[in-house]
């Protein structure tokens, strides 16, 4: 995609990539029909037509065919800007800091189904068999958290819009590990799809 088209000129849409001819072409046919149909007769008999009343017969269908490609011209720099920032490569970008972040870092939309998980989210729980796609809470029982800790999870996050729980007790690798659990709420009013909730599990076993 050449994104230099999303700044072109009203002047440049209108006489560029041939729009001029097609518009001319267009007019000379449409322009001499309606001439023919609207003024044929009086033109026959030697009563010619005011020269404004031609020349605007013919101007009409060049306006709308000019316009008809301008229009044409935009709907396709809409496209070719929508499919460059669809969903999932918008989603990408917005975790990009994640990526490689020390914590395990996931996203999850406004129905806390898991939309994404970095990779130390996949390191720090090795055993878990699906990460993406699957209901938060449900993602934390198979991690092994206690039913009140997801139950207080769910309870702040739905009337704070935020939650932390400072001390998360698990068995991975025959070690007992320690996390805090930080979690909140997303909103963007230019990508619906990037509201949601986002957090992170925070390895604090040596602390």
């Amino acid at each position: 995609m050449e994104f230099h088209k999303k700044n072109q000129s009203f002047v440049e849409l209108a006489f560029g990539g041939g729009t001029p001819v097609k518009a001319f072409l267009t007019a000379c046919v449409v322009g001499t029909i309606l001439t023919s149909i609207n003024h044929g007769d009086d033109i026959l008999v030697g009563n010619y037509p005011h020269p404004l009343k031609v020349a605007l017969t013919y101007c009409v269908p060049y306006c709308v065919t000019t316009w008809g490609a301008i229009t044409g011209k935009l709907q396709s720099i809409i496209n070719n800007v929508q499919e460059f920032i669809n969903e999932k490569k918008i989603v990408e970008l917005s975790f990009f800091n994640f990526e490689n972040a020390i914590t395990a870092a996931y996203f999850a939309d406004e129905n806390l189904r898991v939309v994404r998980v970095n990779n130390n989210f996949k390191r720090f729980f090795p055993y878990l068999n699906k990460t993406t796609e699957v209901y938060f809470p449900d993602l934390l029982k198979n991690m092994g958290i206690p039913s009140d800790q997801i139950t207080t999870f769910k309870r702040d996050l739905n009337k704070k819009g935020k939650v932390f729980i400072p001390r998360v007790e698990l068995f991975i690798d025959d070690q007992n590990k320690i996390f805090s659990l930080l979690s909140t709420k997303t909103t963007n009013k230019n990508f619906g799809y990037l509201n949601g909730f986002q957090g992170q599990f925070v390895d604090i076993t040596s602390g």
